[in-house]
């Protein structure tokens, strides 16, 4: 990436940064962000079709703009998309021939984003009005492979490999947990309060450690049992790895010395979110909470401010 980026910089290239809307703590990469710094970018927020459908997304758009201000990344533009409903496929099309004026484009972006399948819907629509042809290219000095599809005679849109995400929940367990962790359809929120413990199936717990109620919103697939219990996170797990008795519960975990916890106290005010890397995401007002959360060892876990606001 390194070689490659460089690459980038001496042609002064055009770079589509894709990001996961479903999963932005894993798409939007620190290392990354660094690497792409001060080039021209055009951000690409993607899978739009799998967050709730009445969001309003002008304050989705001020949350990216948010983080991006956050990572100290100037970019030029910013576009929602989603590959699978073909939404604003068009636009992303329209805005980077505006941005790139001639010049070379790079679709980078972490392995989860859909990044291929935006490329796979862009040739949907694309004329090759050149005389050559899309080809896969191998990138100068690196093993790294990518489609390299002519914009004009002299310009091309190259789509390097994505990043590899490792501190995932989606890393951790087999292929048939996958399949129940990842929404097929617009997730639908599920408004739920507890003044214990909170499952997300078999593979994690978010329990509250303060006095009180937590009334939160949900957001997971319908493929993961989110259940209120009178329980600590530590037992819940030990019996949902026994008994089996939550969906998703992964064989690849069989004690719960294979999980970790880590304690989160909410000072902001506001509304706020607190995740899962690769698993879903709770929403709630922040009142000082103290929070704790289990995950399988190796899994990201973060809070932020509200990424999804309804209009009401």
């Amino acid at each position: 990436y390194q070689s490659v980026l460089q690459t980038i910089r001496q042609s002064k290239a055009l770079v589509c940064y894709v990001i996961d809307l479903l999963s932005f703590e894993g798409s939007f990469i620190t290392k990354l962000n660094e690497m792409i710094e001060g080039l021209d970018i055009l951000v690409v927020a993607n899978k739009r079709d799998l967050l709730p459908e009445n969001i309003d997304e002008d304050k989705l758009l001020s949350y990216i703009e948010h983080r991006l201000k956050l990572a100290k990344l100037q970019v030029k533009d910013v576009v929602l998309t989603s590959s699978h409903t073909n939404y604003n496929i068009d636009l992303m099309y329209d805005k980077i021939i505006a941005l790139a004026k001639n010049r070379d484009v790079y679709f980078i972006g972490a392995s989860i984003s859909g990044k291929s399948s935006l490329i796979s819907d862009l040739l949907k629509k694309y004329r090759n009005n050149t005389n050559r042809p899309i080809t896969v290219c191998n990138f100068k000095n690196t093993e790294l492979r990518g489609y390299k599809i002519p914009l004009t005679n002299k310009t091309s849109l190259y789509e390097l490999p994505g990043t590899d995400i490792t501190n995932s929940l989606l890393s951790k367990v087999e292929k048939s947990v996958q399949n129940n962790i990842i929404p097929k359809k617009a997730i639908k929120p599920r408004k739920l309060h507890t003044n214990k413990t909170l499952a997300f199936g078999g593979l994690a717990a978010i329990q509250l450690m303060s006095k009180g109620k937590l009334e939160l919103i949900a957001y997971a697939s319908e493929g993961i049992d989110l259940k209120v219990k009178n329980m600590t996170g530590d037992k819940l797990i030990e019996t949902a790895i026994k008994k089996h008795n939550l969906k998703p519960t992964s064989s690849k975990f069989t004690s719960f010395s294979e999980f970790d916890a880590y304690d989160f106290q909410i000072t902001e005010k506001g509304s706020r979110d607190l995740g899962i890397l690769g698993l879903g995401w709770i929403n709630f007002e922040g009142n000082n909470q103290l929070i704790r959360v289990f995950v399988p060892k190796g899994v990201y876990v973060y809070t932020t401010r509200a990424k999804v606001v309804y209009v009401k």
